[in-house]
Parts: C-alpha cells; structure tokens; sequence
C-alpha cells in the first residue's frame, strides 16, 4: 500500500520511512467475487441456506491517512480506515485500523483501533480476505477467539520500537472496558499481545515470533495463551513462507479453540500470472467434554491475471476440511470464486 503510515505502528514493514505531508491521503481497494459456495454435513447434505452462488464484496475499504511534523523531532500520525460493504443493503460501513498517535526517536505510540502485533506478524496472506482461506479460518476455527489469533481489537493502547539492526519490538494492551468478568474492574493488563519482527515481508527474509495473552478478566471465563512463529522469503516474483501456532486455554464453553496448526504458502509471478498456493494442517485438542477432536487439512489454490499495477482479474478454490471437528464429523466447506480487484 503506497505511502502506508501503518509502517510507523503495528505492522511488519515498521522500518520505513516516516511520511511528513501535512495533506491527508485518500486510498482505497475495491474487492468483488463472484462464488459458488458449499457447506456439507458429514452425510454430504447441505447444511446452511448460504450455500450456492453468491456475490461477495471483500473486505473492500476505504481510507484517509495521514501525518504532521510537530518539530522537535516529533511527527503526529492518523488514520481512518472503513470497511465498505458493496454487497450490503444495511449498514454499508464497517469499522478496521483508525488510531491517533505520536512518532519520534522513542518509536511510535498510538491509541485506537488496530491489528494486534499478533496479527500483523504473520507472512504474506496469500489469500488475504478470502471468505475461507485467508490465514485466520484456516486455523480451523483454533484461538481464544475462534479466530487463529487473526484479532483486530478496540480500546488497543500500542507501541512499536525504532529498529535496532532490522529488529523491531511491539506490544498492544487492551483493558477490557465492558463484559468479561464484571466483577472485577479493568485493566491494561486484560489482554497483551508482543510480537519480534526481523526484516521485511516485501524482499528478502523476514521473521517474526508473537504471543497474545488473554487474563479471565477478559474472557469471563478461562484465561488464554496464543503463540505464533513465522519465517518467509521474497525474491523477485517468489514469496514462500511458513507458520507454526499454538493456541491454549478454553473459552467459556468452546473447548475446540485449542490445538495447534503448521503450514504455509508460495506465490510466484510469471508475466502477468501469479499462482498460489496456501496450506494448513490443523491438530486439535480433546473438547473438554469428552468427545474426540478430529484434525483438518486445509487448503486453497488460486491464479492472478494482472490488467495494470493496481488492477487484477483472480480465480480461487478453497477447501476447509473437518469444520465441525467432533466425533468424527467430516463436515466441510468449499467456495470457487472469480473475482475483480483494484487498488487506489
């Protein structure tokens, strides 16, 4: 994304440059699929009346970020970033990254909403907001937010290190402001999430290692613990990377969030082409109601025809196996799609 100022908080690519245009900048993506959509019980029947063709807008959103030099070696940072729901007769705009924040030789500090570093140090998403196959529902459903630690919070208190020969430190504290357990008063301390991240996803190597810690203060229930390793390399038109997580203690009734899932994913651009691949196995824990948890592959195959820089035509197939994940269960879900993409 040109000109991102994400850079200066809670993501990978937090060693480049600081922007200091006063003006505001305008950008957007606008993501739209056709797909045929399946979703079967472990009898082959259907089981949700979403199942068939669909027209999908995904994530498609819209964005005005920005910067001030302050002076003194200072730089206020902003951003409002909103989902646009095409597809939606109802409320057409959602909420994604929106914070306020200050820069300077210290690092960046921001409030808001935003990404934990959980979340931002993942590897390329080669199927970044596919209805099934991006990093997060790959996970099979694993994670104290039945999410694969994929979690955008609210409330986030953040902060991101300068480099220090290529590695970067970051943490996020969110206090809980409204349910989890109302006897107990809030804190930054509720849930935290740090991440190390070492290069940058665009070439070269890149590493990063993450843990989110979730306090029963925050789950009303259990407490939590996620952690996340990732190694990937870019070069040329070759991104290959790999990713194991472990996701540990329940949530409040759904013992299946925890597990632990090892995959990854290659993409390789040829001309005007880009094939991807990307791949997960999911190992499940016991319920904690005593039924067996049965293990998922899951995965998904897609194909990139570039019509200019910021403009492409893509076909995708993706297969989640197993998606109950009890008694044996082989339910599973399954979506070809055609879709347009174009960035602004």
């Amino acid at each position: 994304m040109k000109k991102n100022i994400i850079v200066l908080a809670i993501a990978s690519v937090v060693t480049a440059p600081v922007a200091m245009a006063a003006a505001p900048t305008i950008y957007g993506d606008v993501n739209m699929a056709v797909e045929q959509y399946s979703d079967k019980g472990y009898d082959g029947k259907t089981i949700d009346s979403t199942s068939g063709t669909q027209v999908n807008s995904r994530a498609s959103k819209l964005g005005i970020k920005g910067s001030e030099d302050l002076g003194n070696g200072l730089t206020a940072v902003y951003k409002f970033e909103f989902q646009v729901n095409l597809d939606d007769t109802g409320s057409t705009l959602g909420s994604r990254n929106q914070y306020v924040g200050l820069a300077g030789g210290f690092g960046t500090v921001l409030l808001g909403r935003h990404d934990t570093p959980f979340k931002m140090a993942q590897g390329t998403d080669l199927f970044n907001f596919s209805p099934l196959a991006d990093i997060g529902k790959m996970a099979g459903g694993l994670g104290v937010t039945a999410n694969g630690g994929e979690l955008r919070s609210s409330n986030v208190l953040a902060y991101v290190s300068p480099s220090f020969s290529g590695v970067t430190l970051v943490g996020a504290f969110v206090p809980k402001e409204t349910g989890g357990d109302l006897t107990k008063e809030s804190s930054l301390g509720d849930a935290t999430s740090l991440a190390v991240m070492y290069g940058s996803k665009k070439e070269g190597l890149y590493l990063s290692g993450a843990v989110n810690s979730f306090s029963k203060n925050f789950l009303g229930g259990s407490a939590g613990n996620e952690m996340r390793l990732v190694a990937q390399y870019a070069v040329g038109g070759l991104v290959a990377n790999a990713m194991y997580q472990d996701f540990g203690g329940k949530a409040i009734e759904d013992g299946l969030q925890e597990g632990s899932t090892f995959g990854g994913g290659v993409a390789y651009k040829v001309g005007k082409f880009t094939p991807r691949l990307q791949i997960m196995q999911v190992d499940r824990k016991e319920d904690g109601f005593g039924n067996d948890a049965e293990d998922s592959l899951n995965y998904a195959l897609g194909l990139d025809y570039s019509l200019g820089k910021k403009t492409r035509v893509y076909a995708e197939y993706a297969m989640l196996d197993n998606t109950d994940g009890i008694d044996k269960t082989k339910a599973e879900k399954s979506a070809f799609s055609v879709g347009l993409n174009h960035k602004f």
